[in-house]
């Protein structure tokens, strides 16, 4: 199964990345984040990661987390991340990464956001 699948929302416009499994230090994360940053060099603005398939993360996958996050900020884009499950939700609280990222309950609330 693959980590990851990119999907543009057609009517906001915004770049949805679906994440499932596990996010861990491998080449499909490197992968995923090779393919953010060529969206971005290609001009797109606006990123989702949908978390709701996530069933694990570890302190590589939140450096992936943050990593995107990072190089998309400094490209002059913005990162929602959406539906992370509570084992998701309570890493993020615990490293303060929670302040850091803007986590949206649902993906269509994230995708209204953007309209914000």
């Amino acid at each position: 199964m693959p980590l990851f699948r990119i999907a543009r929302d057609q009517p906001t416009g915004v770049q949805v990345i679906t994440l499932q499994g596990r996010v861990t230090f491998g080449r499909q994360t490197e992968q995923c984040r090779q393919q953010v940053k060529e969206l971005l060099a290609q001009g797109e603005k606006k990123f989702l990661f949908d978390l709701a398939g996530v069933e694990y993360v570890d302190s590589a996958g939140i450096g992936f987390l943050v990593s995107c996050l990072t190089s998309l900020g400094q490209g002059g884009a913005r990162l929602k991340l959406a539906s992370p499950p509570e084992r998701i939700r309570y890493v993020l609280g615990i490293t303060n990464l929670h302040t850091v990222f803007d986590i949206c309950e649902s993906r269509d609330q994230a995708l209204a956001r953007f309209k914000n």
